[in-house]
């Protein structure tokens, strides 16, 4: 199947959401920082590993950063670099 950037942003919308109880993936548009939402570093480390199994990908370090992870637009646009999408 092919994988395209709806279906990465579905999927991504649906971990961050799993990790954030009291926020639904309809409530995640793309621009909003999921830090403000209650993400922290714990439940980063979390959806990180999360993403990964995923999409099966693996991040570097210097890619687990604030900027890739600000938003679901960021986290997306991130996944389809290295999926080299």
């Amino acid at each position: 199947m092919m994988i395209t950037t709806e279906t990465i942003k579905q999927q991504t919308q649906k971990l961050v959401s799993e990790i954030l109880p009291d926020v639904s993936p309809e409530e995640l548009p793309d621009n909003v920082d999921i830090f403000s939402l209650g993400l922290d570093s714990i439940n980063a480390m979390t959806l990180v590993s999360n993403l990964q199994d995923a999409f099966e990908i693996q991040l570097d370090a210097s890619e687990i950063s604030f900027e890739n992870f600000q938003n679901i637009a960021t986290i997306v646009e991130m996944i389809e670099k290295k999926k080299g999408l």
